[in-house]
């Protein structure tokens, strides 16, 4: 049975709802954003060493957004922050406060993960939900009409960087700035309009791309960026307006050519190709959201969530799955999915969900809600490197589970799975 949703904010608040024979309520979005950017010289953080120190610059500022998708009684809402990662205390008192202030019983939380946002402490996570409160607010009190449309583009910014070696080993490339081809690579820009109803401007736009931001990723200095997402942003909206929110597709092994400049060249430079390749992606998307000439009014939104048990990978194939991850499965319009997924999955897995899929097009959002670390697929398990023998720690196949609930999810909201019958 379908489950409609009705609010997406870059932490989904997500209401099942019992479905119903006549036609969905008409669809009303709003949208709330509030900065949380870290005080320079005042604010601790810990650095990519590792290291904590405060703050010593801001190049551009961090942000708290928020889509809520409101369909007749029910909500829904989707956090995106600009930050690497964050606590689960953060996403679940996020929760919490959107349920109680606004009716919102369920919430997705995702960060962009970029590389330049360093980690907060715990002094500060008072400072990000309430932040996000706000920004909640505000998308509840903006809501209106709206309709939805959706386009996909092909665009390359990045590159594998596990290498396999002839020996059978993996190496890793680190940076790639003569641009050297290293496939597999998942080229595929998604974009989702939101238009007002009152007058066809645009209200929000969504991208989906499977890039790491780690352009600005620096070990030496804290210089707080959201990184290429955030200048790619910034140039959506002044081109097209409403406010432009990035989801991180499946994007675990994938890094941009110019990743980790700092380890080559001054601050200039790195931020200078941080606004270049911003720019790039940002042209692609506005001519995805130009290409766009199918909207739908009437874009019920259907929801499923799962918390699969998970072993850990250092207890073998018998070890006692102690850990639930949570997956969340979303269909706009009965035509456009996202996935969440826990962690940072590999670019094949998410590949191999778009192409089994029932849906018209289907985004990963990885970095949702928990970090579960790096999602590998089982072959780059076998093969070893970064992010397949360090720093997953999930169980052997988690990656190719995670990929079969959701299309088994997918199947059954889109009513493709054909009833049991009890006779010929």
């Amino acid at each position: 049975m379908k489950r409609p949703i009705l609010l997406v904010c870059f932490a989904l608040a997500l209401v099942p709802v019992a479905t119903c024979e006549s036609a969905p309520a008409p669809l009303r979005v709003g949208t709330g954003r509030a900065e949380i950017t870290p005080t320079a010289g005042k604010d601790t953080l810990a650095g990519m060493s590792g290291r904590r120190d405060v703050v010593e610059k801001i190049h551009d500022p961090l942000f708290s957004n928020v889509i809520v998708f409101e369909q007749g009684e029910e909500k829904v809402a989707l956090v995106s922050l600009d930050l690497i990662g964050v606590d689960d205390e953060v996403f679940d008192a996020v929760r919490e406060a959107l349920a109680r202030d606004h009716g919102i019983t369920q919430t997705l939380c995702a960060v962009t993960h970029t590389h330049g946002s360093g980690f907060f402490p715990e002094a500060l996570h008072a400072f990000l939900i309430e932040r996000t409160r706000q920004a909640a607010a505000e998308a509840v009190a903006a809501l209106e009409p709206a309709r939805i449309g959706q386009a996909d583009v092909k665009h390359n910014e990045g590159y594998n960087r596990r290498i396999l070696n002839q020996d059978g080993s993996v190496s890793m490339m680190w940076n790639n700035k003569d641009h050297i081809p290293s496939p597999p690579v998942d080229d595929t820009l998604g974009v989702i309009s939101i238009r007002r109803v009152s007058d066809g401007s645009t209200l929000a736009t969504l991208v989906n791309y499977a890039v790491h931001p780690v352009i600005s990723m620096n070990f030496d200095e804290l210089i707080i960026s959201a990184d290429w997402p955030g200048a790619m942003a910034r140039e959506v909206e002044a081109a097209v307006g409403g406010r432009c929110v990035f989801l991180l597709g499946a994007a675990g092994d994938i890094n941009p050519y110019e990743a980790d400049m700092f380890r080559y060249a001054d601050a200039d430079a790195v931020f200078a190709k941080v606004n270049e390749v911003g720019s790039r992606v940002a042209t692609a998307v506005v001519s995805g959201v130009e290409s766009i000439t199918t909207f739908h009014e009437d874009a019920a939104l259907a929801y499923d969530v799962y918390n699969v048990p998970m072993a850990m990978r250092e207890g073998g194939p018998h070890a006692e799955k102690t850990r639930r991850v949570e997956l969340a499965t979303f269909v706009l319009a009965g035509r456009f999915a996202l996935v969440t997924m826990p962690g940072e999955i590999f670019v094949e897995l998410g590949q191999e969900l778009r192409r089994r899929s029932p849906a018209e097009a289907t985004w990963v959002v990885a970095n949702a809600y928990s970090s579960s670390g790096y999602i590998p697929t089982m072959h780059a398990a076998c093969q070893g490197g970064y992010g397949a023998a360090w720093g997953t720690f999930l169980e052997f196949g988690a990656g190719e589970r995670l990929v079969h609930q959701a299309l088994v999810s997918l199947h059954y909201q889109m009513d493709k799975v054909v009833p049991l019958r009890t006779g010929p």
